[in-house]
């Protein structure tokens, strides 16, 4: 960077700040896992099993603490508490041959309880980053002992204002309700019942991490003919979804969810009406942002021969040709473009102290492509 010294304010000189102050006392994450598996074949080996239970401790988590913009420098990190993974593996598999017949099924299934177990702050909680969704929200993400890490946080909702009548039975019942409420607008859950509608009333409102994990692939063959279908899929957690700025003019960037909308009495109890630039309804972090996140991929379907089998007096040990189709089918209720959405952000972004721990965040995530190839494999 440049700078100005002395009283030339015309001249510039390069200099150098530091932008990271060494943390003298931070030292290596460790873990500390324990593993209790089987390995089993039964049938004259056809049947194959395997299974695991583990219990893994990740212990002087490094994260990156959030300090006061006055501090001057960027954080540097520290060890943060304790995370621990619980959980149980299971895989199944059988092949056979039946004359020029041969196929082979493998089942796997995978269950982890994820939950941050200590943090050493005084509160017990590292809170996300604001400004996720949209410009101008705030914190939709955290970890805090007892909760999985990066749920997601915010207000459950109790769907819409249908008419003023609603309203004035919401106050009278000594319920929160926003200032200024009106039909259209979200209902949002006084959950410690106070009369107030503020941060106190946040909660969890998903879980980033699946219940269960599943995957599955079928082979078969017979004379020179080959098949083989692959699927995997995650049952259990939630996506915080959004595709758009909150800012916006409510003419703007919307997918057609928003034909979902409150727009008149009875029209809709999920979504609120439409109003321009910032409000509420949308600025809010809530669960109207949060779906369930269950799909199952078809992701590799191949069908191949090899004219080996036809030809056996060749040269070659094996002439194969083979047609693929990756990312066929998904099937999922979700509605956004790409159910499989991993740590960090799903727009692709890595900046900020987010990205090494929140998860199933999509705000545009570029989905799978659906692709076809055909190819020839040849031995000598």
């Amino acid at each position: 960077m440049k700078y100005s010294f002395g009283d030339s304010k015309t001249e510039q000189v390069q200099g150098a700040f530091q932008e990271i102050v060494a943390n003298p006392e931070i030292t290596w994450e460790t873990s500390e896992q324990l593993n209790i598996g089987l390995d089993a074949r039964f049938l004259g080996s056809r049947l194959g099993l395997a299974f695991d239970y583990y219990t893994k401790s990740t212990k002087d988590w490094l994260v990156i603490p959030p300090i006061l913009e006055s501090f001057g420098t960027n954080p540097s990190y520290a060890n943060g508490g304790v995370v621990e993974n619980r959980g149980v593996e299971l895989a199944l598999n059988w092949n056979d041959q039946l004359g020029d017949f041969s196929y082979g099924l493998n089942l796997n299934l995978d269950h982890n309880k994820n939950e941050v177990t200590r943090i050493d702050n005084e509160e017990g909680i590292i809170h996300g980053e604001p400004n996720v969704l949209s410009q101008g929200t705030l914190e939709m993400y955290r970890a805090e002992v007892g909760k999985p890490i990066g749920y997601f946080y915010g207000y459950e909702t109790a769907g819409i204002f249908q008419n003023q009548a609603e309203i004035e039975a919401q106050k009278a019942a000594g319920l929160g309700v926003l200032d200024g409420a009106k039909p259209g607008d979200i209902i949002f859950v006084d959950s410690n019942k106070d009369g107030i509608i503020n941060d106190e009333d946040k909660v969890e409102i998903g879980n980033p991490h699946p219940d269960l994990n599943v995957g599955f692939s079928l082979n078969l063959g017979y004379k020179g003919f080959d098949m083989s279908v692959t699927a995997r899929g995650s049952f259990g957690h939630q996506i915080a979804k959004s595709y758009r700025s909150f800012a916006d003019s409510e003419k703007q960037n919307y997918t057609t969810d928003i034909f979902g909308r409150w727009y008149g009495e009875g029209t809709s109890n999920k979504l609120p009406r439409l109003t321009p630039g910032t409000h509420s309804n949308w600025q809010n972090i809530s669960d109207i942002y949060i779906e369930d996140g269950d799909y199952v991929k078809i992701q590799n379907v191949t069908l191949g021969y090899d004219f080996k089998k036809l030809f056996p007096n060749m040269s070659f040990g094996q002439v194969r040709l083979y047609l693929t189709a990756q990312n066929l089918l998904t099937f999922t209720n979700y509605s956004g473009m790409d159910p499989e959405v991993g740590f960090g952000y799903s727009d692709g972004s890595t900046d900020g102290n987010h990205s090494n721990w929140s998860s199933g965040i999509d705000l545009g995530f570029y989905p799978s492509p659906r692709t076809y190839l055909m190819g020839v494999n040849i031995k000598f």
